[in-house]
């Protein structure tokens, strides 16, 4: 009879522990919100997750453009550090954690002046080894303060950008005086938000005369792109331009032309438009299909003129130019005629 006892509740136990082991972290029934208690040019005070009901909540942010909304979405089952210093805390989405806790204010520090932020709160519920999230709370947009202005000793009177044909921008900026400059750090951006030094020139120094810069990006631009100028003193302070965006050149149609055409004894030219950055072949033959000119070239130029690359001493005759590229299934033909 004992043993029997000892059994049943062995059995009770083991039955209570398989219940507990199924059990399942339920996410919070209601959403937390988020909004801005004071902004200065480097940090946010933030009130999050009053009317939430959670047992904690998780609070993101990410540097965004214009503070246009981005996926911050925490995922049920992860675990998440929040840091108060942006970007010391977990990686969420494009953005950071910088609140996992069970309070509700927090000053976000290490932001950059002048930058929108998008955050958003996720309250949470769990057992210490699962979580569950509501990830359907309020979110908010803010734009930190602009950096104090800073006297330096250049005198920036002008910065501006302009693009040529190809696409390749060239920058410009004028100083009226300086006094202990150093170098022009030439910044550029795809976003507006997230910049890189790409290139640097050196600064007058010292001059009470008004100074002309110009620097030409070597990359070609594929979108709008953003630019700026870090000045930098030889005591090392720093100033930052007003942020300038260009956008590449309308692309031109395309075109293939053969002229003189016939050449009336002259030097016969090419001309392909559009075709730069492409890979093509071209081909001549005459009239009986014989082969003249055969090659693959790719044009540097958006507007390519060159001499037509004919064997010396062509004979006088009617020659068909074939062209295909990476890009056009369909072979260009043009029909020419070399004259005496």
């Amino acid at each position: 009879m004992r043993l029997h006892i000892i059994s049943t509740l062995l059995w009770l136990a083991a039955g209570l522990s398989f219940g507990k082991a199924q059990a399942q972290v339920v996410a919070p029934s209601r959403g937390g919100e988020v909004s801005i208690l004071d902004v200065t040019a480097t940090t946010i005070e933030l009130e999050f997750g009053t009317s939430g009901t959670g047992q904690g909540r998780v609070v993101a942010m990410a540097a965004t453009p214009g503070g246009m909304p981005v996926p911050l979405v925490a995922a049920n089952g992860q675990f998440y550090a929040g840091h108060a210093h942006y970007g010391q805390g977990s990686t969420l989405g494009s953005g950071h954690v910088v609140y996992n806790g069970t309070g509700h204010t927090a000053t976000v520090t290490g932001l950059r002046p002048g930058t929108y932020y998008y955050i958003t709160n996720a309250e949470y519920n769990s057992d210490g080894t699962s979580i569950a999230y509501h990830t359907r709370g309020t979110s908010v947009s803010v734009a930190t303060r602009s950096a104090p202005v800073v006297p330096l000793p250049v005198e920036l009177t002008h910065f501006s950008g302009s693009v040529d044909e190809r696409s390749l921008a060239t920058l410009r900026w004028t100083t009226a005086t300086e006094r202990n400059s150093n170098y022009f750090g030439i910044e550029r951006s795809p976003d507006g938000v997230t910049f890189s030094e790409v290139g640097q020139m050196p600064a007058a120094g010292f001059t009470t005369q008004p100074h002309a810069y110009q620097w030409p990006d070597p990359q070609r631009l594929r979108q709008r792109t953003y630019y700026r100028l870090r000045q930098v003193d030889r005591d090392g302070t720093v100033k930052y331009s007003p942020v300038v965006p260009l956008e590449p050149a309308p692309r031109l149609a395309r075109a293939l032309e053969v002229y003189p055409n016939p050449s009336a004894g002259q030097l016969i030219n090419l001309l392909a438009q559009s075709y730069d950055g492409e890979e093509i072949r071209l081909r001549i033959t005459d009239t009986l299909g014989r082969v003249l000119v055969a090659q693959a070239l790719t044009l540097p130029d958006a507007r390519y003129l060159a001499p037509l690359p004919l064997p010396a001493g062509t004979a006088p005759g009617s020659y068909i130019l074939t062209l295909t590229s990476t890009t056009t299934l369909t072979p260009i033909q043009k029909r020419f005629i070399v004259s005496e």
